[in-house]
């Protein structure tokens, strides 16, 4: 059995040099590596003599592989990690590509022999939308050997940007409308005692923002993926007011760093992310606000919060990714 896992990202950096390749260009790499010390014969893009093709990215231009792949026998996995939904607020002109993006995420999901869904949420919108390939729940999951506690980590990463003792309050993402930037930095304006920092820009193709930053805002355009547990480490309170997700692999890895987390109450996080348990919620300003105080003011919640979040972190480790990836891949050569 051979897996190629498709995500075109190599040829598009001759055209495009973007920096950020998203959880795509970073979460690939570590799925192949996992797996290949399973012993799976995997590989990146590399399609011709393989018996399954697993693919991340859902640009129309892998309509051709795909089918020719169904005709010589290959089976067909399709990775959703992206739903019409998340084109809004994302992408120029989002809300006209949309309901294009919609009618085409039905065709695309209906051709492959199983979908793989993140979360339950995106599994109830392929059934909801009539996609007939086999479901499978498997979370990304997040790589708890890179991404853990270290006091190490923080201290460095406070240097570096000088922080010393504030308090700081951070997110990570592309500066874009969806990820919540615009309330970030209202939150920010409003909560002049803390440092809030974001880590990530934009790309081409992107909605771009156009905000003033406050004087307490720290704006990190890029970090390399093998400096982001520094991050996640050197700030206190992790705030991600983002409006829509499939998954949300920087979430994951705050929480396996034993971050306390602020997130606004959407359905994809509905199941695994409890108020008061192992987060914060909030829907507006204010209550982000309120949310980010009461963890500033009450430390035992703050570490109640991180400690939960943490174990949520560890029950979605990347190795039992691997292992359902496997589970799926053997039924799918058995039929």
């Amino acid at each position: 059995m051979k897996v190629c896992m498709v995500t075109g990202l190599n040829k598009l950096k001759k055209f495009i040099d973007f920096k950020n390749a998203g959880g795509m260009g970073t979460q690939v790499p570590i799925l192949v590596e996992k797996l290949k010390d399973r012993e799976i014969d995997v590989c990146i893009d590399e399609t011709q003599s393989c018996d399954i093709i697993h693919l991340h990215n859902p640009m129309p231009n892998f309509l051709f592989l795909i089918k020719k792949a169904k005709k010589e026998g290959k089976k067909i996995v399709i990775h959703a990690r992206h739903l019409p939904e998340l084109v809004k607020g994302g992408f120029k002109f989002g809300n006209i590509i949309y309901p294009i993006f919609d009618k085409y995420s039905r065709y695309l999901y209906n051709l492959a022999d199983a979908v793989v869904c993140a979360t339950p949420y995106v599994k109830n919108w392929m059934e909801r939308n009539g996609i007939k390939a086999k479901l499978y729940v498997i979370p990304n999951g997040v790589d708890c050997s890179i991404f853990k506690p270290s006091k190490e980590m923080r201290e460095e990463f406070r240097e570096r940007y000088n922080l010393n003792d504030k308090f700081v309050v951070f997110s990570v993402g592309l500066m874009i409308p969806r990820k919540g930037i615009h309330d970030f930095v209202e939150v920010a304006r409003k909560c002049k005692d803390m440092t809030f920092i974001w880590i990530g820009s934009t790309e081409k193709g992107l909605e771009r923002v156009d905000i003033g930053f406050p004087d307490n805002f720290i704006h990190i355009p890029y970090l390399p993926f093998q400096e982001m547990p520094l991050a996640y480490n050197g700030g206190d309170v992790f705030f991600f007011p983002t409006y829509a997700e499939s998954y949300g692999n920087v979430l994951m890895e705050a929480a396996a760093c034993k971050k306390a987390l602020v997130i606004r109450d959407i359905e994809v996080y509905k199941d695994w992310f409890i108020h008061g348990e192992n987060c914060l919620k909030g829907k507006n300003v204010d209550e982000f606000i309120d949310g980010i105080k009461e963890l500033v003011n009450d430390e035992k919640l703050r570490q109640k919060i991180a400690d939960n979040a943490y174990k949520t972190a560890k029950q979605q480790d990347i190795s039992k990714t691997i292992e359902a990836l496997i589970k799926m891949y053997e039924e799918l050569m058995e039929e």
